[in-house]
């Protein structure tokens, strides 16, 4: 497991406090290494040569479909206001701003409250560099299986009538995008570097997105994730024991292995065999 998203993943789980959610995350996260398997070889069958610029294009559209989530995020800060608005009975409202408190430290850098640049903007300057203009914003690009993650992920977050499910969808997410951009960073760096002839500054440029989110950012997204759980149980006097992650976690694992399945690997085969 050396040097895989698990490896990754799995010591940040580990240090979460003695609980229910503690034990479900690393059980969950460790039940479904052939999608972890999937995922990686994707991503490695990606940056392992040079690319055509309409796969590149199908790819970054998608991908990103699946990683910005900062809207879905500010989303959910809004669901639990909305209650307020309308009346609905919360037992603690000092434990409810607590939790969108907590939200909104998971999307401060995103949307540059506490830095200078959109993570967008960083977004579109990696993928266009790489595809060499902007034609991989059109939606032409998305590839079925990103819209079928995203709908799912903004199912959860935006319209399950259980904040509960959005909440535990968002300490998935940011688990495991930390695990990801972890994984990918010496990835890119070799690609851009072997195959596309990119500088180091122009590299440190190109890949400022995935440098950005890698170290501590994401891990404490995660764990503000996990702080806006817990004073949601607090604020709606419900139990996280009640609660569990299998379905979230190995339905967000096999959704985001399809993507990179269908994007890096099944069509990327398709072609190869063609040429």
């Amino acid at each position: 497991m050396a040097g895989s998203l698990q490896a990754i993943i799995l010591p940040v789980l580990e240090a979460v406090s003695d609980s229910h959610i503690k034990t479900s995350l690393v059980r969950c996260f460790s039940e479904h290494p052939h999608y972890f398997d999937t995922i990686e070889q994707g991503f490695r069958v990606l940056t392992r040569q040079r690319q055509d610029p309409e796969a590149l294009c199908s790819f970054f559209h998608s991908w990103s479909q699946t990683n910005n989530s900062a809207v879905t995020v500010a989303g959910i800060g809004n669901r639990l206001t909305l209650m307020l608005h309308r009346g609905q009975q919360v037992g603690d409202e000092a434990a409810l701003l607590r939790v969108l408190t907590s939200l909104d430290r998971i999307i401060d850098e995103d949307l540059a409250v506490t830095h200078r640049v959109l993570h967008a903007d960083m977004f579109y300057r990696m993928a266009t560099d790489i595809v060499g203009d902007d034609r991989w914003l059109s939606r032409r690009y998305l590839h079925p299986s990103a819209k079928e993650f995203k709908d799912w992920k903004d199912h959860n977050s935006l319209r399950d009538s259980d904040h509960m499910i959005a909440l535990l969808t968002t300490l998935t997410h940011e688990i495991y995008t930390h695990g990801e951009v972890e994984f990918i960073l010496p990835l890119f760096r070799r690609w851009l570097a072997e195959e596309y002839g990119f500088t180091d500054a122009a590299i440190r440029r190109t890949l400022a997105w995935i440098s950005v989110h890698t170290g501590p950012t994401e891990k404490n997204h995660f764990f503000h994730a996990l702080s806006a759980l817990e004073h949601f149980t607090k604020a709606m006097d419900v139990s996280i024991a009640d609660y569990s992650l299998d379905e979230i976690v190995a339905t967000y694992l096999a959704k985001k292995a399809a993507v990179l399945d269908h994007l890096c690997l099944r069509d990327a085969l398709e072609v190869e065999a063609l040429h």
